[in-house]
């Protein structure tokens, strides 16, 4: 038994999702946005039936907000693909297992992409979430490719969320994850190194235009194929992040 009495299941799609707590919660983040003037656009960009949201990942959860948008104003749920480590915290994983966080394997993809939901990936993972102030805004994705995968597999278009300003909230130093096997002796766990005092930069996010996938649910396991995929999809995500920081210091970098 588990000191929060937290089932191993409750990691899997469906299985521990509460109306009842995302709406007090959502609402609640809602209200929070409006405080903070954080804007969401490009709700309408949003394509019915299966969606692959696909962000840029800062420190903390800042994805809550536009999870909350979409909830709110366009009823529909968002499932965050989550990383294992969560599902090692007691308590909180209750809360985020309850407002949609799932573990991020093959199968609950498939399973939720096969019922018409919405799920949001975080290719960077922890990696980019606790990246040193000097890679703000950069997209560490690696090798992860399993997204790109599922989004071909299952024919679901992959839609870009552009997150600008909470990569700028606080200044994080060094390698987390080099000093987590350092200290912990886990090369898993990462243990950031941040000045305390936020910087209240106001919070953007913007959802871009569906990309399709261009290849056939076989290809899934094409390495050519899911390269491609994702170089479009990355690049995007890029453009966007760049556009809305041009915009952010006053560029105009349509102008010619």
């Amino acid at each position: 038994m588990t000191i929060d009495g937290f089932d191993p299941g409750s990691r899997d799609a469906f299985s521990s999702f509460s109306d009842e707590t995302s709406t007090r919660l959502f609402s609640l983040v809602e209200r929070i946005s409006a405080r903070l003037e954080v804007k969401v656009d490009g709700l309408d960009c949003l394509p019915e039936g299966r969606t692959l949201l696909v962000a840029n990942h800062a420190f903390g959860w800042d994805v809550i907000f536009p999870m909350a948008a979409i909830y709110r104003r366009l009823g529909r749920r968002v499932w965050v693909l989550g990383e294992h480590l969560w599902w090692e915290i007691p308590f909180l994983r209750r809360l985020a297992a309850a407002v949609g966080l799932v573990d991020g394997t093959p199968e609950n993809v498939d399973h939720l992409l096969e019922r018409d939901e919405t799920v949001l990936v975080l290719p960077g993972g922890l990696r980019e979430a606790v990246k040193p102030r000097e890679l703000r805004y950069r997209l560490l994705w690696g090798d992860r490719y399993g997204f790109i995968r599922a989004a071909i597999r299952n024919q679901a278009p992959m839609v870009p969320l552009a997150s600008v300003g909470a990569d700028d909230w606080f200044d994080l130093v060094g390698n987390a994850f080099a000093r987590g096997e350092r200290l912990l002796h886990r090369k898993s766990i990462p243990i950031p190194r941040l000045f305390p005092v936020p910087h209240l930069v106001p919070l953007q996010f913007r959802i871009g235009s569906p990309i399709a996938p261009r290849y056939a649910r076989a290809s899934s396991v094409d390495e050519v194929a899911c390269t491609s995929m994702r170089r479009e999809v990355e690049g995007a995500l890029h453009e966007m992040l760049e556009e809305a920081l041009a915009r952010r210091a006053g560029i105009n970098l349509h102008v010619r």
